[in-house]
């Protein structure tokens, strides 16, 4: 009885998950195979997943980030103000898709303009704000290409201020889901741009009901502070999504979704892996223990300590936190005289020989060349030391 026992407890052991204290990293489910893909963190561009991400695709309204990132770095640069009236024309008037129904003539301040291009995904607003600013259509078109051709999205090329579908004869906006993460990067270092895309709701006119922001995932996800959807039939639901905790920011960006809903459910599980995932921390203080000595030739100090001219930080994947390398590249000895500050080298921190950070290594102190005097002096006060 008693062997039966035994035997029958430890074939229920044997079927028992084996617990691990290193947990298999979760792939993000329900990624269909047609989609666009593509998540880093947002401070180094850290990549965490992609998929089909150089796939050429329309934006669709997510186009309107390069529209919120040029309008916040003129605000900031002083050409114009979030005060600065700008008037509708007849063009901005006839604007398709979703509104908020501005009318020509109409003037608004720039920045509640730019609430209804974040919050609403106004097209009219956009339209009337390139053409306020800009004076064409066309102009705006030629900086919004100028500039994100100088943030490296190569395979991207904007010719429409909104994302609407092109009309007849016309071609239509292209990027990627990796050229659209490139522009989210730049436009998370702007406060008014997330001022901006992390507004829930907003109301244009007082008289009017609130426009709730087309971003459902701030609803669904705590974390979440923008930054912009979009859909026409020819892109498919997109969003460019970003989530901050703590320190670590990931920017999600998921292009050619079949459906509505499930794109922001495909964003956020992908976001909360990136935060749950990503390790950024200090890898190497000013104070560290670590710091090597140099030996001094001919000089009144056998040895002198360098110092650290910048502590290091590094963001990589938890997993790859240990592997991090430690490489002090300094020369083992130098000749007197040497003075204090003197750079000597540089220390880095590498992961799999990519350079994740580095700092300038300098003298922690001066040493005076030893002269036969001094070295007579040393040699006469060792010997009555020692007797």
């Amino acid at each position: 009885m008693r062997r039966g026992l035994v035997l029958a407890l430890a074939l229920i052991l044997a079927a028992m998950p084996v617990w691990s204290a290193t947990k298999p990293k979760p792939k993000p489910k329900r990624v269909l195979p047609a989609l666009s893909v593509y998540s880093i963190e947002a401070s180094t561009g850290l990549e965490l997943f992609s998929q089909n991400a150089d796939t050429v695709r329309p934006p669709a309204s997510m186009i309107k980030l390069a529209l919120m990132l040029l309008v916040s770095e003129g605000v900031e640069a002083g050409r114009w103000s979030l005060e600065t009236p700008v008037t509708a024309t007849r063009h901005a008037e006839k604007m398709g898709g979703t509104q908020v129904y501005v009318k020509m003539g109409e003037t608004y301040p720039l920045g509640h303009l730019m609430f209804g291009v974040a919050v609403a995904s106004a097209n009219d607003a956009a339209m009337a704000v390139a053409e306020g600013l800009w004076g064409s259509e066309e102009v705006y078109l030629d900086a919004a290409n100028a500039r994100i051709q100088q943030l490296g999205m190569t395979n991207s090329v904007f010719r429409s201020v909104h994302g609407l579908p092109p009309s007849r004869g016309e071609q239509p906006d292209e990027t990627t889901a990796k050229d659209m993460a490139t522009l989210a990067r730049e436009c998370v270092k702007h406060k008014q741009i997330m001022e901006w895309a992390g507004t829930k709701k907003f109301r244009f006119r007082p008289e009017e009901a609130e426009h709730l922001s087309t971003n459902k995932l701030m609803q669904q996800m705590p974390e979440c502070d923008g930054l912009k959807t979009g859909y026409i039939a020819a892109a498919g639901f997109c969003v460019t999504s970003t989530a901050q905790r703590g320190d670590v920011r990931i920017i999600t960006v998921i292009m050619g979704h079949p459906d509505n809903q499930q794109r922001f459910r495909l964003a956020k599980e992908i976001l909360n892996e990136g935060l749950d995932s990503v390790r950024k921390g200090c890898v190497i203080a000013k104070d560290s223990a670590e710091k090597p000595k140099i030996v001094i030739e001919n000089g009144k100090a056998e040895s002198v300590p360098v110092n650290i001219a910048d502590e290091i930080w590094a963001t990589t994947r938890g997993e790859d936190w240990d592997r991090i390398k430690i490489v002090w590249d300094v020369p083992q000895k130098l000749a007197a005289p040497v003075a204090a500050g003197k750079e000597v080298g540089e220390v880095r921190a590498e992961l799999d020989g990519h350079v994740l950070g580095r700092s300038k290594l300098v003298l922690g102190g001066g040493v005076e060349e030893s002269t036969w005097v001094w070295r007579t002096e040393k040699t006469i006060r060792s010997y009555l030391n020692s007797n």
